[in-house]
């Protein structure tokens, strides 16, 4: 009875004032299809009822209060059920409602007039999926014309009662809007599929966020989408490629190294060209191996004067804006995804096998006039490898197959009132090479808490633990003679090797060497958040950055060690202010305000020890060594206080204007300059929503803007303003003491370095969000340039840090998504392309207040900041040529410089800009394929124009072909110079080496990569119903398959030198939704 009270209940709450509703599933009688005789003559309705049901499957209930003496003359005779009900509404105050056979009766509200057309409910549910099968928590459920709607819970579930031949409307942000019949359906399950015109529709500006056709700046965003389709545990990597005008520069391939991360290139010489990162809010600095892209719901970057100048003096070289995933009201979601691969080296250095390299010996002998037996020119395990064909390939024995697995599990949800998220990852990296290894453990909790109308609080909590071992000087162990073997220093120890000699693959043995790095980071931000009243909010953070950070060191064959450690505190105390007011229809106004202080501190000491009595304890009791070869301690703090505000203005929603001005005060410039006032405007222009435009079929949205704007820079030492000493040792009388003498001259006049930018851009959007994109060109000029000015010797001082001079960078940028095939039907054929490209020209315009050039530090007015400034390589001197190379204090064989100025000598004047590592330009090429249950990617990354130099590419990766006497250097296999081989490529070997040998490690490292390719594929509804599953999607991919370049070493990118090289991957992985 309390089941049946319950369901009528039910009926009166959601039906009252209907009249007849009812609600079926799949196996249930339909009322349009259940035909019903009832006499012509007058009966009571409790007749009509117990007629009814044994006429059909269906039951009724009602209260025993109803009308059930109430007598009718329906007189229908073989009608469907559904206009028998009918009839009885219209004839009678009730109302109908079926749940599957069962029918429930009440009574209509009172005020519903008895004549109204009565309304046929039925009760539909279903889930709303995006493309991959995941749910839409959220998404709306609308009854086309009406006010009756609903949404989806956690899980993407939904149920709502709908009239008979309705159509529902379903929407949600960033996806197309999609229209269902009804029919006699009462499951029905969408897939929404994403619209590239409403993506992101409100975008994160920094301190809030704005609708993206409000936007006024340049500004990329990165989707949940785009983070989840490449699987990667480096945020570095999941930049590259990704957006216009960012460059992503991978510093080496040992697991958990960064990239250097540029946004529209480089302005300072020595202030530092990082951009600032700020993740939920709140600026974070250091290493971005903390950040775990699994967390990530969202990337935004502010490329512009207008978007960056709230970060003031921090936003000079771009921000970058990090959203993490947070709850949702409306159940719990637990999500579970596991990755593994396996990594090999995916290019090697074509190095001489042994014979080639043992004729090279002799060659360079030869030249030299020395050679005479093998013996004489051979050490002894030389000539034992040589005796017993040994043939070492180094490679081989430094790389392996590397491991790396990735796990992730995170809980999201919550209630109306609370919100959370909270996830774990683990990371384990195997290199390429033994004894480089990295592992990473990130926990992060994300709480938001409703205490009342007005009142909110939460908190965002990430722990970051990692533990890396590095196996030493990688380089050195490739580039060991091939006459050489590994087992000839088993147990041997340093005072066994020759003069100079050493065995760097003992670094490949941690029970020999070790240099491990512990890091453990705790970033924190407290907020609490008030409503004063409608449009006006306070909000307060108080975030803690901390960071420890230890390494031990120990080397068995030198018996070393060492024990670093330091602790970092960046502690930021927000208040902002946002208001909102729209006046009318046509104007609407939107201001932040801001006060923030920021205090860092770090501490660090160190300890360097040799001769252990004990080297099984490794550094763990460095205080029993015979000595202490060093000792040091530091302290850096600085402060920084701010104060920002920022006004928007639209009027008829097509007119937006942006003001921003930021004061920023420094503890490390001069007094008198510390404060820096930093102030940038925006127009924007919606030409779409212009009459001209109104009725045109192809723009869906037309979008100029326009920025200006002023951001500083003080990316320097704490300290320059003041000076340090630095302790040295004298003799006095016949005793050795110590004292202080000044380090670096002071600068009483430090000021902000700042830099002025300029943007103009377009963004479009045509044929119904086929096609969308921005194009945009810049400038920025960065003024009073931190550099160090030399000085005179008779100064004492080499340089001090001055504002002298200025560089700008121009570039054009360009993306477009198009979505190039897209099916009618769900789930069809979908395939769609990103393509990005930016092109940047840096160079220096002013240095020490002139246009006089540096070429000690290698700057040059007109060019870029990083150039190659060196002789030029113009081929080999021949025999016919003797005379000529004599005059040089060159022979046949060697190399043949450019002699720029012909004054028949090389010297100094005859050097000449070479080139630049900065790129003409950078490019991507992303395409996405789903087909019903499957999805496929590709990513192609290009950097062209880019000129490095790089000893791995030389002749000899330690320099040039020559012989080194005790530790002989392998070389490339290459075609040199001999009498009998006269080569214009590579010169004769030589046993002393050549001079001016730099010209040949200059290359082209220009590539095409294709960085990932990836199938995977999602479990169809039946199967995830079948295993209690909300989600499931396994795939498998493979990073790095494939790079086209001219470049001879190791890899053009993270490996130009004897770093760890580029390694190429297989991966498999699945993605778990409960």
């Amino acid at each position: 009875m309390r089941i049946t009270m319950r369901i009528f209940s039910i009926g009166c709450l959601f039906y009252l004032g209907l009249g007849v509703g009812w609600a079926y599933n799949s196996d249930a009688q339909i009322m349009k299809e259940t035909k019903i005789s009832l006499s012509s003559e007058t009966e009571k309705l409790v007749d009509i009822f117990s007629e009814i049901e044994k006429q059909s499957d269906f039951n009724f209930v009602y209260e025993n209060a109803l009308q059930k003496d109430l007598v009718l003359n329906i007189g229908l005779s073989n009608s469907d059920l559904e206009t028998i009900l009918e009839e009885i509404s219209r004839n009678s105050n009730l109302v109908f409602k079926q749940i599957n056979n069962t029918i429930t009766v009440a009574e209509k509200n009172p005020s519903v007039k008895t004549n109204a057309p009565p309304v046929f409910l039925k009760l539909v549910t279903g889930t709303i999926v995006d493309g991959n099968g995941n749910p839409i928590p959220g998404a709306t459920i609308l009854v086309e014309g009406t006010t009756t709607g609903t949404a989806t819970d956690l899980d993407g579930n939904f149920s709502i009662d709908a009239p008979a031949g309705a159509v529902l409307v379903i929407s949600f942000i960033g996806y197309e809007s999609v229209k269902v019949d009804v029919g006699n359906q009462t499951k029905i399950n969408v897939t929404l599929t994403e619209d590239e015109s409403s993506l992101d529709e409100f975008v994160v500006v920094g301190y809030g966020s704005v609708e993206r056709r409000e936007i006024t700046g340049s500004i990329a965003s990165i989707s949940r989408q785009d983070i989840v389709s490449e699987p990667t545990y480096s945020f570095e990597s999941l930049l590259q490629g990704r957006a216009a005008g960012v460059d992503v520069v991978a510093d080496s391939y040992r697991p958990g190294a960064g990239a250097t991360v540029r946004i529209r290139g480089a302005r300072s010489l020595v202030a530092g060209n990082d951009p600032l990162i700020v993740m939920d809010g709140i600026p974070i600095a250091g290493n971005l191996m903390d950040i775990n892209p699994s967390d990530i719901e969202s990337i935004e970057i502010l490329k512009d004067a207008s978007a960056t100048a709230i970060y003031g003096s921090r936003g000079s070289n771009g921000v970058i804006l990090i959203t993490t995933r947070r709850g949702y009201a409306g159940g719990t979601q637990i999500e579970y995804s596991a990755s593994a691969g396996i990594q090999n080296i995916s290019n090697k250095v074509d190095l001489m096998d042994a014979e080639t390299f043992t004729e090279m010996q002799r060659d360079a002998a030869r030249q030299q006039g020395s050679y005479t037996t093998d013996e004489a020119l051979f050490l002894d395990w030389e000539l034992e490898g040589i005796q017993n064909g040994v043939d070492t390939d180094w490679q081989e024995e430094a790389f392996k197959t590397g491991f790396q697995q990735n796990h992730q599990l995170s809980v999201r949800g919550g209630t109306e009132d609370t919100k959370y998220a909270l996830s774990g990852t683990y990371l384990d990296h195997k290199s390429i090479v033994s004894n480089n290894d990295f592992s990473r453990f990130v926990g992060r909790l994300n709480l938001d808490q409703e205490i009342s109308s007005r009142f909110k609080a939460g908190v965002s909590a990430q722990v970051t633990t990692s533990e890396e071992y590095r196996g030493g000087d990688f380089g050195s162990i490739i580039l060991r003679s091939p006459l050489d073997w590994p087992a000839r220093a088993e147990g041997a120890l340093s005072s066994e090797f020759a003069v100079g000699e050493s065995f760097p693959t003992l670094a490949l043995d941690r029970d020999l060497y070790i240099d491990r790095r512990d890091r453990t980071r705790i970033i924190t931000n407290v907020y609490a958040e008030a409503k004063i009243i409608d449009g006006l909010t306070y909000r307060f953070n108080f975030a803690p950055d901390l960071t420890y950070y230890d390494r031990g060191t120990h080397q068995w064959q030198t018996s070393t060690a060492s024990v670093s450690n330091s602790k970092t505190s960046n502690i930021l105390y927000e208040n902002i202010v946002n208001y909102s007011k729209d006046l009318g229809t046509d104007h609407k106004i939107r201001a932040t305000g801001l006060y923030s202080v920021q205090t860092l501190r770090e501490t660090g000491t160190g300890v360097s020890v040799r001769g252990l009595p004990f080297e099984q304890q490794r550094y763990h009791n460095i205080g029993t060594a015979e000595e202490t070869t060093s000792r040091s301690s530091y302290l850096n703090e600085w402060a920084l206080e701010s104060y920002m505000l920022r006004l928007n203005y639209s009027m008829k929603d097509k007119y937006i204007v942006t003001m921003t001005g930021r004061v920023d005060g420094s503890s490390r410039l001069a007094e008198g300059n510390k404060y820096g006032l930093f102030p940038s405007m925006a127009l924007a222009w919606l030409l779409d929503k212009e009459d001209f435009l109104s009725n045109n079929s192809t723009f869906d949205e037309l979008k100029l803007r326009a920025s200006y704007g002023d951001v500083g820079n003080t990316g320097i030492d704490p300290y320059q303003t003041q000076g340090r000493v630095e302790r040295v040792g004298y003799a006095f009388g016949d005793q050795s003491v110590f004292g202080f003498q000044s380090a670096e001259l002071a600068n009483s006049e430090l000021k902000w370095e700042r830099t002025r930018q300029i943007d103009i851009g377009v963004d479009f959007s045509l044929w119904n969000s086929r096609v969308m994109g921005t194009v945009g060109v810049y400038q920025q000029r960065t003024i009073d340039l931190l550099m160090n000015r030399q000085l005179p010797p008779t100064s004492g001082f080499a340089s001090t840090l001055e504002n002298v001079g200025a560089t700008r960078n121009r570039g054009f940028e360009f993306n477009v998504s198009i979505v190039n095939v897209e099916a009618k039907r769900p789930g069809g054929f979908r395939w769609t392309t990103d393509l990005v490209f930016h092109a940047n020209k840096n160079e220096i315009t002013e240095l020490y207040g002139g246009k006089e050039d540096d070429p000690g530090n290698l700057w040059f007015i007109g060019q870029p900041i990083n150039v190659y400034y060196d002789w030029e390589f113009v081929g080999i001197w021949q025999e016919s040529e003797r005379d000529l190379a004599s005059s040089y204090g060159a022979s046949p064989g060697d190399m043949k410089l450019n002699d720029l100025n012909n004054d028949g000598k090389i010297g100094a004047d005859d050097r000449m800009l070479l080139g630049s590592d900065v790129p003409s330009w950078t490019g991507s090429l992303n395409n996405r394929i789903t087909y019903n249950n499957f999805d496929f990617a590709f990513f192609i990354y290009t950097t062209q124009g880019i000129n490095i130099f790089s000893e791995a590419g030389g002749t000899s990766l330690g320099g040039m072909l020559n012989l080194r006497r005790g530790y002989n250097l392998n070389s490339r296999d290459v075609d040199y110079w001999t009498p009998d081989n006269p080569s214009d490529e590579y010169p004769q070997p030589r046993v002393r080496g050549h001079d001016y040998s730099t010209p040949m490690g200059y290359f082209d490292a220009s590539f095409v990569r294709v960085r990932n390719i990836t199938l995977g594929y999602s479990l169809p509804d039946n199967l995830l119903d079948r295993w209690g599953l909300r989600k499931s999607r396994i795939y498998s991919g493979i990073q790095n398959p494939f790079t086209f370049t001219q470049f001879p070493g190791l890899d053009p990118e993270g490996a130009r030198d004897l770093d760890m090289p580029n390694y190429r991957t297989i991966l498999f992985g699945i993605e778990l939704g409960f």
